[in-house]
């Protein structure tokens, strides 16, 4: 499936808390192949909640969402005011295009995978399946080779030590990876990867970040990665989009030159990150 037929867009999307003062106004969110893109904002900004509008999943009432989704796949369009939409729906408009294009990597690992499945008891489940013949023959052969080589590439071993591992005894950052790796095997073209250094200690963060941009960002897929972590910002590079109060307040590709209001939240963000290490 060609690339170039996936564009995704949230116009002035805006998560509306009971409450909470909501800025004004506020900038599009483009997610497509090749685009890479970050959401910086502190704990509790909306980042996460802006970027699952991205899949059609709206918060759930009293919070609402604002804004429209334009989703174009080779051809096809649909567009979504999201005001009009119920609370806590899927827009299953949206997920029916977008099939497996778009996929989301959590925040966390253990939680989202099935206590006592192995590594490769998740492969075979999740991974497309074969032709059985009207039955389910285990993963696609290539699907599956396509895994476990995303697995290397991001620096864990294809070997049967791990694939037969219980996943949720595998390190967090193992596991993070892992997800990443099984998310391109599906065929995403475009990654939404939810805070994921938060919890790592200081070396596996700076693996993980050499990692993603050295072999995740080289497959050509698009990344939206949702973070507070600036050295991981800067590692991902293209657009860095501001959140503060469920909206989009601020862009800039150059993270590192100090405009504000990204100096502010650069040198919070950095004293934090300091004080943990």
């Amino acid at each position: 499936m060609s690339q170039a037929g996936f564009h995704l867009r949230l116009r002035q999307p805006r998560v509306l808390v009971p409450g909470r003062a909501t800025p004004e106004g506020g900038l599009d969110l483009v997610v497509e192949p090749g685009r890479r893109t970050v959401l910086m904002g502190r704990s509790g900004a909306g980042k996460t909640l802006l970027a699952r509008l991205a899949l059609g999943q709206l918060p759930r009432s009293p919070v609402r969402a604002e804004g429209r989704v334009e989703l174009r796949q080779d051809g096809d369009e649909v567009t979504i005011d999201l005001a009009t939409v119920g609370a806590g729906l899927d827009v299953s408009c949206l997920a029916a295009l977008r099939g497996d294009l778009l996929s989301f990597v959590p925040q966390g690992g253990r939680e989202n995978l099935v206590p006592g499945w192995t590594v490769r008891d998740h492969f075979h489940a999740l991974l497309p399946a074969a032709d059985g013949g009207g039955r389910r023959a285990g993963p696609d052969a290539l699907r599956l080779e396509q895994a476990i080589a995303g697995m290397e590439a991001l620096g864990v071993s294809g070997s049967s030590d791990n694939l037969d591992a219980v996943a949720t005894e595998l390190s967090e950052g193992m596991i993070r990876r892992i997800l990443v790796a099984l998310s391109l095997a599906r065929g995403a073209q475009v990654l939404i990867i939810d805070e994921p250094t938060t919890g790592l200690d200081p070396v596996s963060r700076e693996s993980f970040r050499s990692l993603l941009d050295e072999n995740l960002l080289a497959s050509g897929a698009g990344v939206l990665l949702i973070t507070h972590d600036v050295g991981l910002s800067e590692a991902v590079g293209g657009e860095t989009l501001l959140v503060e109060e469920g909206v989009i307040v601020a862009r800039t590709e150059d993270l590192s030159a100090g405009e504000p209001p990204f100096d502010q939240f650069v040198r919070a963000a950095r004293s934090a990150e300091g004080a943990l290490s």
